[in-house]
């Protein structure tokens, strides 16, 4: 097997975090991958809103996971 298992694989309560992270470095980031950043902190919180959402107001929820691929 190449790499490890799990890189690529994120599970949504660990979207909201990882958007933290991103924001934090965002001004330290060169100006050619903060549009880029930007993008991937927006989608993880959106993310993020929605397994919040369906955790507390979905019946039969069970947790997705997010496969990311860079492109």
């Amino acid at each position: 097997m190449d790499g490890y298992p799990a890189i690529g694989h994120l599970p949504p309560a660990d979207t909201k975090r990882a958007a933290g992270a991103y924001r934090a470095v965002l001004v330290r980031l060169d100006r050619d991958f903060r549009y880029d950043v930007q993008e991937l902190i927006e989608k993880l919180e959106f993310e993020h809103e929605g397994w919040e959402y369906a955790t507390k107001n979905v019946d039969r929820y069970t947790q997705d996971t997010l496969f990311l691929k860079p492109t």
